[in-house]
């Protein structure tokens, strides 16, 4: 049995309230009415209110209640009672503007606390009970809304707050039954058509905007609640399966500046079994045997585009698996890590993050384990399929959040910015990627995923993270989002190019660490933008492997040291478009009369636009000193136990390279090195290779026998019906670019010699600007 205990002060307007009989002369003057109307105005404190757990108990502390201009003055609510012809009860709420506060939220009377929290609103609602049918006891319909509505969370005296918001829901029907598992009883919940629409003026950071949200949604589904959790003999258990409806009004929108980030017309669905909570001595436990779901976006927009990005389907399922289970463990206030465990690098930026935080500092944190036991991530392009497929991935790692005020631009002279600080210690895991797939979910693994190195995208990692972060509001102009962090990757292993038996090009041994400034976010009129005010990294490779991640044969070490300024990354809607392929020419016909190849790849698409301003060496806005550097170093010796000695091989380096604009000395570095891909899903052609001597279908073209796409032919001359049955292929136009290019010198090392000696300096290369097209299929 559960325990609530409720230790309440209640305001003294409220406390002396009598009750007044009513005269007969009043009496005389009522007529019979139908229904009932009340009026509540109340204010009211409540010291505490707890919830107990096998002994363990979560508890809200000082919570008041008011009306919002005055929290001590009483707010007024409103209730009508009636019964309709159809013998439904009728009960409709009208509340008058009202605030809410809840001062502390602690467990078992911890020293620290979740933070302040507090919630302003109106609104009406109005419930329908009526009889029930089948399993049901009861049944009813529901519909509810709040507006001008603010909810707000503060920790240490700063803010994360939600404005303005705007909600409104429908259940068209609500039935509570009787649930069963076994022999244990509980209730179940059946929703029809639950549908609702949200919208927010602002998610803000101490008054600053991030940005809008709003969004509409149509649901239905069940859940069934049971007593008993994870530990002990109480606790709560829930199951629930969750259909997004196919509705072409769903949409959630995010809006920056008047720029909008788009996604409408989805669909998809959620299963949870065995979710339980409980209330642990010092924390609070969730956990789930297994989640598993689908997800549909039909269109997605981004800025003023007229044309979609395309669609996206993704298909998941998180379970326990290798040894990692789906656990979260929530803890009031800051438990900051021990600084001794921490990498000796990352030693003084968790110190200087965590700086002025005690045991009793307001905030949350987590120890965070989970399992994804396989996921499918589809990209759609106008009718095409792409999949990057066989997602996995497993971890552990334990996190803080706080909202804090933050000298976002190392001057005192300026007000600090109140900022969501996050904090990764010990972020241990792994993740893959078996490959792609191309035109069905089920079609053969190929590769492709090796464009998202561009991204840093990685196909597979072994990691061990330590991070810290701090979110600011505000992008390059108005509204968006600013990230200051620092990362250290430690004893990682990174699968840049692998198949899915993990065999391929592997980075083994990583040290690295990054660290960002001035990282902003927008959303503009054409596109999602992403600009760098100031990065600097070092890449740290023990083993460049080829093969296994273990035993594979070593090229050596690889020491990658990267210092931009004013770097950039931006995705726009659309891709490669009309294009011609094999030749140079602006429409089909000369691309014809050139050689070449005509594709018309449609109006969705993706162009994702990289600049990197390679900087000269010099200091970073922490002190430190970077520059742009490439180490290759090989024939290391080995200590006793076979590892190799870093630093006591044969080095070749590449040293202080930096792009400018090649303008002499009023040289700028806003172009810097440029790499544009523009990338679809298309039909591409695909020939047979081999010794035309000893193979007559050398040279023709590969066309699928029907439209199921499974088996193939070569043809030399195929006709138009049948090169609509070419294979689809990840297509990739792509451009690289820069004005000027320098290499300060390029250096030998041998290990029996103190410095390096240098074989060439100042080298210059300008104005390359070169086009490629790519299209990846798979292996046959």
């Amino acid at each position: 049995m559960k325990k609530f205990a409720i230790f309440s002060v209640l305001w003294p307007a409220f406390v002396n309230a009598g009750l007044v009989p009513i005269s007969d002369s009043e009496l005389q003057s009522i007529n019979g009415q139908a229904g009932v109307t009340l009026e509540n105005s109340s204010a009211f404190t409540v010291g505490e209110v707890s919830y107990t757990d096998d002994g363990n108990s979560i508890q809200l502390r000082d919570i008041q209640r008011g009306s919002q201009t005055d929290i001590t003055q009483a707010s007024v609510s409103r209730q009508v009672v009636d019964i309709s012809e159809d013998g439904r009860l009728n009960i409709a709420t009208e509340i008058a503007p009202t605030r809410l506060t809840v001062g502390s939220v602690r467990i078992n009377d911890s020293s620290a606390s979740f933070g302040r929290f507090q919630l302003d609103y109106s609104g009406s609602n109005q419930i329908r009970i009526g009889s029930a049918s089948g399993d049901n006891f009861l049944e009813g319909s529901f519909q509810t809304s709040i507006s001008d509505a603010a909810l707000t969370w503060t920790t240490n005296g700063n803010s994360l707050s939600f404005d303005d918001i705007g909600y409104n829901a429908n259940i068209t029907r609500l039935g509570i039954g009787e649930a069963h598992d076994g022999a244990l009883s509980g209730l179940r919940f059946d929703l029809d058509e639950f549908s609702y629409s949200f919208s927010t003026g602002g998610m803000k950071l101490n008054g600053v905007s991030l940005g809008t949200l709003a969004g509409e949604l149509a649901l239905s589904g069940n859940a069934s609640l049971f007593a008993g959790g994870r530990n002990g003999s109480e606790g709560i258990r829930l199951d629930a399966s969750i259909d997004i409806l196919s509705d072409p009004n769903n949409y959630v929108r995010f809006t920056d500046d008047g720029n909008h980030l788009f996604m409408g017309n989805f669909n998809g669905r959620l299963n949870v079994d065995n979710f339980t909570f409980d209330v642990m001595p010092d924390h609070l436990l969730l956990g789930f045997d297994q989640l598993d779901g689908s997800f549909n976006a039909d269109r997605i927009m981004i800025g003023d585009a007229a044309n979609p990005v395309g669609a996206l389907q993704l298909d998941f399922r998180l379970a326990d698996a290798s040894g990692y289970t789906n656990r979260m463990r929530f803890y009031p206030g800051i438990r900051q890590p021990l600084s001794s465990s921490l990498p000796a690098l990352s030693q003084p930026y968790a110190n200087r993050f965590y700086a002025g935080l005690g045991a009793d500092s307001d905030g949350m944190s987590a120890a965070v384990e989970w399992s994804l036991a396989n996921a499918e991530a589809a990209y759609i392009d106008n009718g095409n399929m792409v999949v990057a497929s066989g997602i996995r991935g497993f971890g552990r790692c334990d996190l803080t959040l706080d909202i804090r005020a933050f000298d976002h631009d190392l001057n005192a002279g300026t007000p600090d910015k109140a900022a969501i600080a996050l904090g990764m210690n010990r972020f241990q895991g792994s993740y893959s990627i078996d490959g792609m797939r191309v035109g069905r979910k089920d079609a053969p693994l190929q590769g492709g995923a090796e464009l998202l190195l561009s991204l840093e995208v990685f196909q597979a990692m072994d990691f061990n993270l330590d991070g810290y972060s701090l979110i600011t509001a505000g992008g390059v102009s108005g509204g968006g989002i600013q990230l200051d962090g620092d990362y250290f990757f430690t004893d990682s292993n990174i699968g840049l190019s692998i198949d899915e038996n993990g065999q391929g090009v592997w980075a083994t041994g990583v040290n690295y660490d990054i660290h960002l400034r001035g990282f902003q976010i927008d959303v503009s009129d054409s596109g999602l933008s992403i600009n760098r005010r100031e990065q600097w990294s070092t890449m740290d490779v023990d083993n460049m492997r080829w093969g296994d991640k273990v035993s594979g044969t070593s090229l050596g070490r690889i020491k990658l040291e990267r210092f931009e300024k004013g770097s950039s990354l931006t995705i726009n809607p659309g891709g490669a478009g009309a294009v011609c392929v094999g030749a140079s020419a602006a429409d089909a016909g000369s691309c014809a009369t050139a050689g070449g190849r005509w594709e018309d790849r449609g109006n969705e698409g993706l162009t994702v636009a990289l600049k990197a301003a390679f900087a000269a060496a010099g200091p970073t806005s922490d002190g430190s000193t970077a520059r742009n550097r490439l180490t290759w170093e090989n024939n290391r010796a080995t200590d006793t136990s076979g590892k190799a000695i870093n630093g006591s091989g044969t080095q070749i380096i590449f040293d202080g390279y930096s792009t400018n604009d090649g303008l002499g000395s009023s040289d700028s570095n806003d172009y810097g090195f440029r790499a544009d891909l523009k990338i679809d899903v298309y039909q591409t052609k695909v020939v047979k290779k081999g010794n035309p001597a000893t193979d007559a279908q050398v040279g023709h073209e590969l066309i699928y026998d029907d439209d199921t796409l499974t088996t193939f032919s070569y043809v030399e001359n195929p006709t138009d019906a049948q090169k609509a049955r070419r294979p689809l292929g990840f297509a990739v136009q792509g451009n690289v670019s820069f004005k000027d290019f320098q290499v300060d010198r390029v250096q030998l090392k041998h290990p029996d010699v103190v410095a390096p000696q240098t074989v060439f300096s100042g080298i210059v290369m300008q104005n390359l600007n070169m086009t490629t097209n790519l299209t990846a299929t798979p292996i046959r």
